[in-house]
């Protein structure tokens, strides 16, 4: 093997060797699993959606079960309707014809919209079961939901600067739009 070759195969090996890191990257937080793997902003608006539905909910005399329906079927028709306009926005831009394929992507985009009403499901499911009212399991679903806004918020800001002195106000600026429904709900009803 010629001395260039030798050399060429060392420098190779060397930029490999520094490229692994010295340890194992670190295990993310707990907490972290709270936030949706892809599209936060449609994790959020739909988190607001459902909050607003709720708060709309409140006035009724609903089943625990009919919420649930009337839940799910907003924030699926929301995310179909976002992801049909991303699909025709797409398929303009590629100034190509509106393929399956567009609309398929546009639905996994917009899909953690409709995975943002399980909190109120459950909480819904829960007074379903008849542990508790309807009443309380609305206001259960809303104030989880003003929590996990609260949470996305601070551990993305925390994710991003590594300041915990701004995560917090991150936090606080995206649950004010939880809090706002809490506060009208508790006005209203």
């Amino acid at each position: 093997m010629s001395k260039i070759a030798r050399s060429l195969g060392l420098e190779i090996y060397a930029r490999l060797l520094r490229s692994v890191p010295d340890r194992p990257p670190p295990r993310p937080h707990a907490l972290w699993r709270l936030l949706p793997r892809e599209n936060l902003s449609a994790s959020v608006y739909g988190t607001i959606l459902v909050s607003s539905v709720i708060v709309g909910l409140g006035g009724t005399s609903l089943t625990a079960g009919a919420m649930m329906a009337a839940l799910a079927v907003t924030a699926l028709v929301f995310a179909l309707a976002h992801a049909w306009s991303g699909a025709l926005a797409r398929s303009a831009d590629d100034r190509d014809a509106l393929a399956v394929r567009h609309v398929l992507d546009g639905i996994r985009h917009e899909w953690p919209m409709v995975e943002a009403v399980t909190p109120a499901l459950l909480a819904l499911g829960v007074a379903a079961l008849g542990v508790y009212s309807e009443s309380t399991g609305l206001w259960i679903a809303i104030i989880a939901n003003t929590f996990l806004l609260f949470a996305w918020g601070a551990i993305l800001r925390h994710r991003a600067t590594g300041n915990a002195m701004e995560a917090i106000p991150a936090g606080l600026t995206t649950a004010m739009l939880g809090l706002t429904l809490v506060a009208l709900k508790a006005l209203v009803h």
